[in-house]
């Protein structure tokens, strides 16, 4: 029996402070608590980093950032139009419901936010459900009316879904979703015309060589030989796509296709950059946020994981949870992982660089990501 009834709730705040990857594959959490409180005025905190993907989503109906006051507190900037002033009436009436769909560890306040928002119910998952978060998170289940435990080792989009069924809603285990305006697309277009022309017809790769930490990034001297490999191979041009912190990788793949790489780090928002991808017939990505922006544009994608073969499914580098979610078409997304763990690694990478990626070995990720090709280029949708 559910413990809410979402037909009833007038007003929901949903607090996501979470990567932009993390924030991607929330959206079918998103269209489903729409579904499911047609209502509602539904309320979304996001970090500022996410604000411009957060900004064009239909399911809610204001976006807010939160940000710590000096001296203490929260102030909020309003992403959407009219945001903060519907954020700021909610709260005075408090919210009927607030949820926290963040799985792991709360690195950044999510549950701290929700406890304070004055709802009737806050809902997420127990601090129970992964050993750091037990660790990291210890009495956060004190903030929660409901907090769940549901299984560990599955994909953060079928956990999301958990935590709608656990209110009485369906799930959704349908594709991602990414608003991308025409603006973005324009942009996106103009962009690659001015790097390399009209492209002479040839398709596109999208290259991500960044990821949070060094030892989720294959090598650049590694991933240029497969992008060259790839790329000649398809008749190809190259998109490099990322931070500042990625102009040094871009530069390797670029000396390894001369005159066929489009240098776009630090050129391009979220939106744009996933406007860019969504041109691509292919994108070579980490284990980061590009990856999951491929997967919501219908981009067949091979992704780059420091997590070894038979680690730990519940670790949070498990492709387990948090490969490109493709609704259900999985041929769409090829994982590629070290054989096993290199010593001292054990249930997954825990290096300070690149240490258990660098096993993959170069000449057999490209044979895998030509054969990705070969089923997906050409078929979109």
């Amino acid at each position: 029996m559910s413990v809410c009834d979402l037909a009833a709730v007038r007003s929901i705040l949903v607090v996501k402070l979470d990567e932009a990857g993390d924030f991607v594959m929330a959206t079918p959490f998103l269209r489903a608590l729409r579904a499911a409180a047609p209502q509602a005025r539904i309320l979304l905190a996001v970090r500022e980093a996410v604000a411009d993907l957060a900004l064009t989503c239909r399911w809610v109906d204001g976006v807010v950032a939160p940000r710590p006051k000096e001296g203490g507190g929260i102030d909020f900037r309003g992403i959407t139009p009219g945001g903060l002033t519907l954020f700021a009436e909610c709260y005075r009436a408090g919210f009927d419901l607030a949820l926290v769909p963040r799985y792991d560890f709360d690195r950044h306040g999510a549950t701290t936010l929700a406890a304070n928002s004055r709802a009737k119910l806050v809902a997420g998952f127990s601090e129970r459900v992964t050993p750091w978060k037990a660790d990291g998170n210890q009495g956060f289940d004190r903030a929660y009316g409901l907090a769940l435990a549901p299984p560990p080792g599955r994909h953060e989009v079928e956990q999301n879904a958990a935590l709608l069924e656990a209110l009485g809603a369906g799930a959704d285990p349908g594709p991602l979703e990414l608003a991308l305006t025409a603006e973005d697309r324009a942009e996106a277009r103009r962009l690659l015309e001015a790097g390399d022309g009209a492209g002479d017809g040839r398709p596109l790769i999208a290259v991500a060589p960044g990821a949070a930490s060094p030892r989720r990034a294959y090598p650049a001297d590694r991933l240029a030989a497969v992008v060259s490999a790839v790329a000649g191979a398809l008749g190809a041009r190259v998109a490099v796509l990322g931070t500042v912190a990625e102009r040094p990788a871009a530069a390797v793949l670029a000396a390894a296709l001369p005159g066929r790489t489009i240098d776009l780090t630090g050129a391009t928002p979220l939106r744009v950059a996933a406007a860019v991808t969504a041109e691509a017939a292919l994108a070579i990505t980490m284990d980061s946020a590009p990856a999951h922006l491929a997967a919501a544009a219908g981009v067949p994608v091979a992704v780059f994981s420091c997590h070894p073969i038979g680690g730990d499914p519940n670790h949070y580098h498990a492709p387990e949870r948090f490969r490109p979610w493709t609704g259900g078409r999985e041929e769409r997304a090829l994982v590629l992982r070290p054989e096993a763990a290199v010593p001292p690694c054990s249930s997954s990478c825990l290096a300070g660089e690149a240490h258990c990626i660098a096993a993959i070995d170069p000449a057999e990720a490209t044979r895998r990501i030509l054969a990705l090709a070969a089923a997906t280029i050409g078929e979109r949708g």
